[in-house]
């Protein structure tokens, strides 16, 4: 209880901010952050990977123009499908550049 007694009636922001930023870190809380955030890195680079496989075979399939898949589609359709097949390929460019930038 004595201890209590010593302490101050307030403390400025500035002050508060100071032993706040140069207070020492919890050991185990900043592990476990390290522990999430390299997990959740890891599972989003996965998910970015298998979304690039999956992409470049939809291109992959648009681009051959097989007439059993494109069979009694309209005209609009296919215009469709081309602008998707271009709109995939300026995503993979983006991942690419996101990629460069991500290491």
């Amino acid at each position: 209880m004595s201890d209590s007694n010593n302490l101050p009636q307030a403390i400025s922001h500035k002050r508060l901010s100071y032993l706040m930023n140069n207070a020492q870190k919890d050991i185990n809380a900043s592990d476990d952050l390290i522990d999430n955030d390299s997990l959740e890195k890891k599972e989003f680079d996965e998910l970015l990977n298998n979304w690039e496989t999956v992409t470049k075979d939809v291109i992959k399939k648009i681009s051959k123009r097989n007439k059993t898949l494109l069979k009694d589609k309209s005209s609009d359709s296919l215009i469709a499908l081309g602008a998707m097949e271009v709109h995939l390929n300026m995503a993979l460019q983006a991942l690419n550049a996101f990629k460069k930038d991500h290491k």
